[in-house]
């Protein structure tokens, strides 16, 4: 944070600025609305009312589930874990796209990667900025930041209240107290409601208004919008584009979250002054969660046989994915040791589900959804209309009864398949969409079809995630029963494969200290080839393994397990290998390093390590380095 916003002046209470376990667990708060001092009787009732609202909107928050953990029991213990949180300049980009559309690396080209500064929950309480959002892909934790926030917020003389777009949408004109205090806590008396709104426009400096998921709002906010009055009867994107200007409760703190799409459109005088991005968790609050839903013997199980799992971890959803996946795994699909192999079993699993409320069998609709999936990443959106989803004969109402239905040793999680507004859905995690879109270019595309698509798409960037799962699934899940036009297809895809190999191989070998774009292709190509697990494959991409190679600073450690898959079948002399700034996690690197110690004495001419997070449990993998490696660059 800068220093003029870590130095608050906005009222919460000392528990919070001394970073108390209001904090830290924030789930254990007890909210106590005591009587302030009055100087009339009507302040007096208006308080009361207060206190009467929100003693509902908070009975409210603890029915709908744990502030921890999306589909867990309240009464579930979870410890408290954070993603990373930092503050961008999100308006700095020129041009956008019109909606969000798919990326194989995700939102980030969506806003300027100059990142300000990385902070913590704790400074999300202090801040001065009246209005600020909350941005993140699906899944990323913004609904359960957004309640935690409510209720470290929420003291003795503040009123924090919780609100989400897809409970509002309302298509009827209506004044803000009917937004906000009438409709979200119906039941109470007229004057309830008529005191708490007029202690709230009295007092609003104490008020904090936190707007979740304004992605499944149905509108936009219109550049010339009319101020209005706190009385007056006017559709409901009216209001809020008041209350996103500030005309309306002006003093209040102001919290929206969103997916980044919705937000980068705003008009610029209804734009937030600062936005937060959400990230991943840390390792530590990785292994903290994984261990509140397995036992170490599984973290240390999938830390042994597949690290990289245990960096998709590092997002809740997957991590339980994960979990569920290694319990109980497919049968005909084995260990879930790859990407591929983890969304197949899910896949299965899911159709297993006893409470699916769905008319038609869960097959047929997977098939229908593969269609969509493919429509939606070949048109570049991660959006699906309803009227798309009636067109691919799927009924809107029933998408948000697929549940995924997630088995842990310590718990039982669902979660929803699609997330969204009645019109526009997406899918909890983009990679859904991805696998989808694979199986059905592997198991849908007629074969002629498909031919054409790997000789004029595939290898193209846009299909990076989507080329990987193909991989997996034509030369890995299949290698015991293909036939047919499966067995075409994956021949088809063998070679065009290896012919991309070999090019980009030979290109970047002219170069190969200052082609990045190069390199980063031929990892990108590694980690098809050890997605698939085909040794043929590997041992040809071998014979044409670059002789010197700086790898990515730093390096994402998804691309190390196809690195070394192909590592394994070198045979050649390398001059150079440099994991200079690579910045490789300790688990990482022993995945390298284990290779590496595998091969010839002396077949490394030259290698650097520098600038990497090694630990203690490293020792022996740099030393079992030493023989394979003739001269260390650095020092």
């Amino acid at each position: 944070m800068t220093e003029q916003s870590t130095s608050s002046n906005v009222n919460i209470t000392d528990a919070v600025l001394n970073q108390s376990p209001v904090i830290k667990h924030a789930e254990n708060v007890t909210i106590n609305y005591t009587q302030p001092p009055s100087t009339s009787s009507s302040d007096e009732d208006d308080w009361d009312a207060v206190g009467t609202i929100m003693k509902e909107h908070n009975s409210r928050l603890e029915k709908e589930g744990d502030f921890q953990f999306q589909g867990v029991s309240a009464k579930t213990e979870i410890p408290p874990v954070y993603p990373m949180i930092s503050e961008i300049s999100f308006y700095e980009k020129d041009k956008a796209p019109v909606d969000e559309e798919y990326d194989p690396d995700d939102h980030k080209e969506l806003y300027s990667n100059k990142i300000i500064t990385q902070v913590q929950f704790e400074d999300l309480l202090k801040l001065e900025s009246k209005f600020i959002s909350i941005i993140g892909r699906a899944g990323s934790g913004k609904t359960v930041l957004s309640k935690k926030l409510t209720k470290a917020f929420s003291s003795s003389h503040r009123v924090c209240i919780h609100i989400k777009f897809m409970d509002m949408n309302n298509k009827q004109p209506l004044t803000l107290r009917k937004l906000f205090l009438d409709n979200m806590i119906p039941g109470q008396d007229e004057k309830v409601y008529k005191n708490a709104f007029n202690w709230l426009k009295k007092n609003d400096e104490k008020l904090i208004l936190v707007l979740d998921g304004f992605d499944q709002a149905e509108y936009t906010l219109d550049e010339n919008c009319p101020k209005i009055n706190y009385d007056d009867c006017v559709p409901e994107k009216q209001l809020i584009h008041n209350l996103f200007i500030k005309h309306l409760f002006p003093n209040s703190l102001l919290v929206v979250t969103s997916r980044p799409h919705a937000v980068l459109y705003l008009p610029e005088p209804a734009r937030p002054l600062v936005t937060y991005d959400l990230g991943d968790l840390s390792l530590e609050d990785t292994k903290k969660l994984f261990l509140a839903f397995a036992d170490e013997d599984l973290w240390r199980k999938i830390n042994a046989n597949s690290s990289q799992m245990l960096s998709m971890c590092r997002n809740p959803l997957m991590l339980q994915m994960i979990i569920s996946s290694n319990i109980h795994p497919s049968e005909d699909i084995g260990d879930a040791s790859t990407p591929t192999r983890l969304f197949a079993t899910v896949m299965e699993n899911l159709k297993g589900c006893r409470n699916l409320r769905l008319a038609k069998s869960m097959d047929e609709l997977i098939l229908k959804l593969q269609v969509l999936a493919f429509d939606a990443t070949n048109n570049h959106k991660v959006i699906v209309t309803d009227k798309q989803l009636k067109d691919a004969e799927i009924d809107p109402a029933t998408v948000h009864d697929i549940i995924v239905q997630l088995h842990a040793p310590k718990r039982l999680v669902n979660c929803n398949l699609f997330e969204g507004s009645p019109t526009k859905f997406y899918f909890c995690h983009q990679t859904f969409q991805e696998h989808l879109t694979a199986s059905y270019v592997v198991y849908g595309m007629p074969l002629e079809e498909f031919q054409d698509f790997v000789e004029t798409s595939l290898f193209q960037e846009h299909w990076t995630v989507v080329r990987r799962f193909v991989c997996g699934l034509l030369f890995d899940l299949e290698s015991k029963a293909v036939s047919g036009d499966l067995q075409m297809k994956k021949e088809i895809l063998k070679k065009h494969l290896i012919q991309q190999l070999e090019i980009i191989s030979e290109k970047f070998m002219e170069s190969p200290l200052d082609d990045e774009a190069l390199r980063d292709k031929l990892l990108e190509l590694y980690a098809c080839v050890g997605e698939g697990k085909d040794s043929s494959i590997a041992t040809k991409a071998a014979e044409h393994f670059p002789t010197t190679i700086q790898l990515p600073q730093p390096m994402n450690s998804n691309l190390v397990p196809g690195f070394c898959f192909v590592m394994k079948h070198v045979t050649k002399q390398l001059d150079l290998l440099s994991l200079l700034r690579c910045y490789l996690d300790a688990n990482s690197f022993h995945e390298i390093a284990s290779v590496i110690k595998e091969m010839k004495p002396g077949q490394i001419g030259k290698m650097d390590i520098i600038s990497n997070y090694l630990q203690p449990s490293n020792i022996d993998d740099v030393i079992g380095l030493l023989r394979v490696v003739r001269y260390w660059l650095g020092y």
